[in-house]
């Protein structure tokens, strides 16, 4: 960021969302000079590099705590001087950082448990922030911290060698819940496929072993204690074939208004969920059953197939055909 940006902030969420998305191979001297550079103010010698193709099993020793403490130093003259408006910092967080940091990307393309501030380095939402604003002279490092995550892939400093992970191969994504957010999702197979081959897998956003992809069964949904990854296992199975092989229990049934069909309300383990039938006929001639998460108060199908829509019970009894 060495000249001030007026660009569009929706323009540089997306460029920084290709960032972190990127599955061309690293900049691997760019990503060097990057990270040595880091070191440098971090009072370090530049280290010796250790490139992978896939996320290794990382020997404890990180140097993260160091790195951190300097990115926080950084971020704090970047804050004290830059010349904008409480207004103007706000709209950047609202349509830039925070769709990006709710997308959890890139850390989340590299199946990693070493340590959560570490994780958050990697996340490309502070730096697309700082992009949006005018830049700050006399702040160093921004540059470099930028300059890294441009050229390679998730990185891990230690005192003589900074391990770095070459970008993924393949990397599967769909819109997630709110404006501006990019969740890794892939329905039959994995959402992250690395250089060497190996992968990841991952429900909306939600990362999950394997077999809730290709092989999820109501028994190994009811033994899974992580409650996200039940619930990924779930939707992946499908809630009405879920309920019929589990002791969900049953808590009311009623006609569907105008859909020739059947409500069924259920009580199952974490949520409350309505069962209903898709008025629209498939080309096979049947319609589909799928489950909706509903209040846990929720009591009476009617009343929760009308929450669905964000209407009341009355006025949905009153509907011709819902599709």
């Amino acid at each position: 960021m060495s000249v001030p940006t007026r660009r569009d902030a929706a323009s540089i969420r997306e460029e920084w969302l290709r960032v972190a998305l990127s599955t061309e191979p690293a900049d691997r001297p760019e990503a060097e000079a990057a990270i040595a550079g880091l070191y440098r103010l971090n009072g370090l010698p530049p280290p010796g590099f250790h490139w992978v193709s896939s996320p290794p099993e990382f020997p404890p020793g990180a140097l993260t705590r160091l790195f951190e403490a300097r990115r926080h130093t950084m971020t704090r003259d970047l804050d004290a001087g830059l010349p904008v408006t409480r207004n103007r910092r706000e709209q950047v967080a609202r349509t830039v950082r925070w769709p990006l940091a709710r997308s959890r990307l890139p850390f989340r393309l590299v199946v990693y448990d070493h340590d959560r501030e570490w994780r958050d380095v990697h996340d490309v939402s502070w730096l697309a922030e700082y992009d949006c604003l005018p830049w700050v002279p006399g702040v160093e490092g921004i540059d470099l911290w930028e300059r890294a995550a441009r050229a390679g892939g998730w990185w891990l400093p230690y005192r003589h060698v900074c391990v770095v992970v070459d970008r993924p191969r393949v990397v599967h994504t769909q819109p997630g819940p709110e404006a501006g957010q990019v969740v890794l999702h892939r329905e039959d197979g994995p959402a992250v496929v690395y250089r060497d081959g190996s992968g990841g897998y991952a429900w909306r956003g939600t990362t999950v072993p394997p077999w809730v992809i290709e092989h999820p069964t109501a028994d190994r949904v009811t033994n899974e204690p992580d409650p996200e990854i039940r619930l990924a296992a779930i939707q992946r199975l499908g809630w009405p074939e879920y309920l019929d092989r589990t002791a969900a229990r049953l808590i009311a049934t009623a006609p569907d208004p105008g859909n020739d069909a059947e409500l069924r309300l259920y009580d199952a383990r974490d949520h409350r969920v309505l069962v209903v039938v898709n008025g629209t006929v498939e080309r096979d001639g049947t319609r589909r059953r799928y489950g909706l998460i509903v209040p846990d108060d929720s009591a009476d199908p009617v009343e929760a197939a009308a929450w669905t829509y964000g209407i009341t019970a009355p006025l949905y009894q009153q509907l011709v055909r819902r599709t």
